[in-house]
């Protein structure tokens, strides 16, 4: 029996997040902040996904944790899963975000903005978005043929001769590294 590999993520929220996250009500049992948070931002990885294939480069900026400096900031503790926390940490390095709690505070916004909207049916709407998502990515999804024509047209314009491609498998290890 393996144990899950679990990343202790601490970062700082204001109050008024921190209350709307424990006052969420569609969980029929009693959860943890942590637990809510991981099950938000779980649920939010075809959005993370998305975000960073289509996102635009933040640059490192700088966001407060709110607007109103004199609102009460507290620290909290998420207990991710090793797999969320890679997603997160991809994203934060691809998009150059300040942080990644920056990230993590935007997701979970986003979230409650779309359950005022949605109330009780968030997580079906979410899933009805999902869906499409999948159905865009299907029928948008190259053939092998029409990948490996496009990736040779790129190949032939990189410098120097010590070409490599990397592929990389679905823990973010480098696979194979081919040299063209």
């Amino acid at each position: 029996m393996t144990a899950k590999c679990i990343h202790d993520f601490h970062f700082i929220m204001d109050s008024g997040l921190k209350d709307k996250l424990q006052s969420i009500n569609w969980l029929k049992k009693p959860v943890s902040l942590s637990g809510i948070m991981v099950m938000i931002l779980e649920l939010l990885i075809p959005v993370i996904r998305k975000e960073q294939k289509w996102g635009r480069q933040r640059l490192s900026k700088y966001m407060a944790v709110c607007d109103d400096p004199e609102k009460k900031r507290e620290h909290v503790h998420a207990y991710l899963p090793e797999e969320l926390y890679r997603e997160l940490k991809l994203l934060h390095q691809d998009l150059n975000f300040y942080s990644i709690a920056q990230m993590a505070r935007g997701f979970l916004i986003f979230f409650l903005d779309l359950a005022d909207m949605y109330k009780d049916n968030v997580i079906q709407e979410l899933n009805k978005i999902f869906s499409r998502w999948k159905s865009e990515d299907h029928q948008t999804r190259l053939t092998p043929r029409e990948f490996l024509r496009q990736l040779w047209k790129i190949i032939q314009f990189l410098p120097g001769s010590n070409r490599l491609v990397t592929i990389y498998d679905n823990q973010f290890s480098p696979f194979w590294i081919l040299r063209i």
